[in-house]
């Protein structure tokens, strides 16, 4: 299989950028947009989400306001119509119902994308928390 162009590395790279400007605009759940019909959410220390649907409403009952996310050590790798992304976060953010104090969250989160067309979608979200 052919590696990926600098153009599918780019396109990536940018939806990875236009999917946390959503979710730090408090439009987390117009992320899955991004994603395959079929895409699979699999959560740290809880069972695997599966579909937009589903995945909608994981999301809408999350009570956390975001205020900063930090990528970093971004890397884009795959062939064809396949890529994985993965990349070194921090967030901060604050719970509903709770103090006003920022948490803050490090990790690594992976996705799997499939090239559909000319788009790269979000088929696999993983992510852990160090």
């Amino acid at each position: 299989m052919k590696e990926l162009s600098e153009q599918d590395i780019n396109n990536i790279k940018n939806l990875h950028e236009i999917w946390i400007a959503k979710e730090l605009e408090g439009n987390g759940s117009d992320a899955v947009d991004l994603c395959t019909e079929d895409a699979q959410w699999l959560p740290p220390d809880a069972p695997p989400i599966v579909g937009k649907k589903e995945i909608r409403n994981y999301l809408t009952t999350e009570r956390v306001n975001l205020l900063t996310v930090e990528a970093i050590d971004v890397s884009v790798q795959g062939s064809g119509s396949v890529a994985y992304l993965i990349s070194n976060y921090t967030t901060r953010y604050l719970t509903e119902g709770h103090s006003e104090i920022a948490h803050e969250a490090k990790g690594t989160h992976l996705w799997v994308l499939r090239k559909e067309g000319d788009r790269w979608r979000v088929a696999v979200v993983t992510w852990s928390s160090w």
